[in-house]
């Protein structure tokens, strides 16, 4: 078995010659940078991994409750709207004559508005005769308790009548109240 043998060329000889020779100094090996073991890596790629994926979950759970706050914020501001188009017609029905075809027909809408704000979970307050709740009542007037027979600080009249949705205030009903 022949060992093959390379031969110099002068080429070769040229190039080294032209290459400083390396001092000691520099052969010294480098310390390899410290990496965590494969074991530990693969951790902390899963670890990073989970907290992204429950931070996405946050984010998305987050996103649907604001989306749906805005809707409810968005229903009430509508259903706020149609409550002086009820008040509007139980005025003209205040003030139309009973044996009236226009009144039958207000009356017609009103129950038609009525029924569909029920069916949005609007419902009327009616205080009168119970104790004043600033939180529901809006007092616009006051009489002496006297004069009508009940405790003080009781409702004895509506001048314009409450709503709530659900358990939320809508708008407040305005009082008369007794003193």
């Amino acid at each position: 078995m022949q060992i093959p043998v390379r031969v110099p060329e002068p080429e070769d000889e040229d190039r080294r010659a032209a290459q400083p020779e390396p001092t000691p100094a520099a052969e010294e090996p480098k310390p390899a940078p410290e990496r965590p073991a494969p074991a530990q890596e693969e951790v902390d790629w899963r670890d990073l991994a989970l907290r992204l994926q429950a931070e996405m979950e946050n984010f998305r759970k987050r996103q649907q409750r604001l989306a749906q706050e805005q809707i409810a914020s968005d229903r009430e501001r509508m259903l706020r709207g149609v409550l002086p188009v009820a008040d509007n017609l139980e005025r003209a029905l205040a003030h139309s004559d009973a044996r009236d075809g226009l009144r039958q027909g207000v009356a017609l809408t009103r129950d038609v508005l009525m029924q569909w704000l029920r069916q949005q979970g609007v419902e009327p307050l009616d205080p009168t005769g119970k104790p004043f709740d600033p939180a529901w009542h809006e007092a616009v007037g006051t009489v002496p308790s006297a004069a009508y027979g009940v405790d003080p600080q009781t409702v004895v009249a509506v001048s314009e009548v409450g709503y709530r949705l659900n358990d939320r205030l809508l708008r407040p009903a305005k009082v008369i109240v007794a003193v």
